[in-house]
């Protein structure tokens, strides 16, 4: 056969006339014999130091079996594999195929079936290489990126340990200006943003470590005291409440739910800290919870501002996305540490509004309640 012409096969059979059978069957179809191994341990050292392009297989040989010796010929030097068997036993594919057997054959064999069994296992093995190929070539990049962000984390550390402090001395000299220097106003109004600008580098920062804190650290879910996540939040936020006059509305009691109590803290704190912005004047707030039917528990908070269009909505959770220069400042890379933190403990995070101004929007987010089951 043109197609297997040359083809240089290793005979692993411990009966000489067996053997001569398989020769003369081999030759048939236009393949080289360029050795004989009498018993299994043979057989992988010939593999070893011959490479053959293909090896015939006994099931049943001396010292160790068809099936242990190709376990070992694919581990030391991966070669297309076709068994040979008297007995079509159940269960023989399978195994077969656990140990990197291509193909198998009933003895005797006939030409048309060997050249079959052949190709199959030929063709078999060129497959299963090349996903050994790109299973390594994935691990290996898979290795290169892992180290690549533990250099990105190590990084975005120090950066924002050197960035922090030169920031805190900027704000504390621009408010120490503001209440001593006595400038005019054209120029208090520099100093101002200056010292807004500051802050709100410092709170990008803080951000970031979060996000990076957020995909490598692994957390215990415990149970939840809301009310005292929520008023942790609260006092987080004591100076924006005042400026803005803020006002809430708790509408339900607390289910117990799992989680991670400092990253829910944050979520309540975004939430809360957009409410309160992008609110209605004055911002008025409703938090409420609902237990549903599959085990988890939905918190939320609505607002009175003018709300979102579903263009909108569709990109809020998205990082770095700013929906206009007057909502850059909360909603984005905030929104998207949200997200991300509430994934990661099994949740999920969503928004509802009608873009109806007055009736703002609804921010929520679930997280799994204690079974029944499970005592407090």
């Amino acid at each position: 056969m043109n197609s297997k012409k040359n083809v240089r096969v290793l005979i692993a059979e411990d009966d000489s006339l067996v053997s001569q059978m398989i020769q003369r069957v081999l030759k048939l179809i236009d393949c080289t014999v360029i050795g004989e191994a009498r018993n299994g341990q043979q057989a992988i050292e010939m593999a070893q130091n011959m490479q053959p392009d293909v090896i015939l297989m006994d099931i049943e040989m001396p010292d160790m079996d068809g099936l242990e010796a190709t376990f070992h010929i694919q581990a030391s030097c991966p070669t297309p594999v076709v068994v040979l068997t008297a007995f079509d036993a159940p269960g023989l594919v399978e195994q077969a195929g656990e140990v990197g057997v291509g193909a198998y054959l009933l003895k005797p064999p006939k030409a048309r079936d060997m050249e079959r069994a052949i190709t199959i296992a030929m063709a078999r093995f060129g497959d299963m290489m090349e996903l050994r190929r790109l299973n390594a070539e994935l691990q290996g990049r898979n290795q290169e990126l892992q180290a690549r962000n533990e250099d990105l984390d190590a990084y975005a550390h120090t950066v924002a340990h050197d960035l922090k402090d030169p920031l805190s001395l900027i704000v504390a000299y621009a408010d120490r200006l503001k209440e001593e220097a006595r400038l005019p106003d054209t120029l208090q109004v520099y100093l101002n943003a200056i010292a807004r600008s500051g802050r709100k580098m410092n709170n990008i920062i803080d951000e970031l470590q979060l996000l990076a804190s957020v995909r490598k650290a692994k957390v215990e879910l415990k149970p939840l005291n809301m009310s005292r996540i929520i008023a942790e939040a609260q006092q987080r936020l004591v100076h924006l409440i005042e400026k803005y006059q803020a006002e809430f509305v708790i509408v339900a009691n607390w289910p117990v739910a799992l989680g991670h109590a400092p990253w829910i803290e944050e979520v309540w704190t975004n939430f809360l800290s957009n409410g309160i912005k992008y609110g209605g004047q004055p911002p008025r707030l409703v938090l409420g919870a609902t237990v549903r039917t599959d085990g988890m528990a939905r918190f939320w908070i609505r607002d009175n501002g003018p709300g979102l269009t579903p263009a909108e909505q569709a990109q809020l959770f998205k990082p770095f996305t700013q929906l206009n220069q007057h909502r850059a400042e909360g909603y984005g890379l905030g929104l998207s540490i949200v997200r991300r933190i509430v994934e990661k403990q099994g949740g999920q995070i969503g928004v509802e509004s009608d873009g109806v101004p007055g009736q703002g929007c609804t921010f929520s987010f679930t997280l799994a309640t204690i079974p029944a089951d499970i005592d407090d």
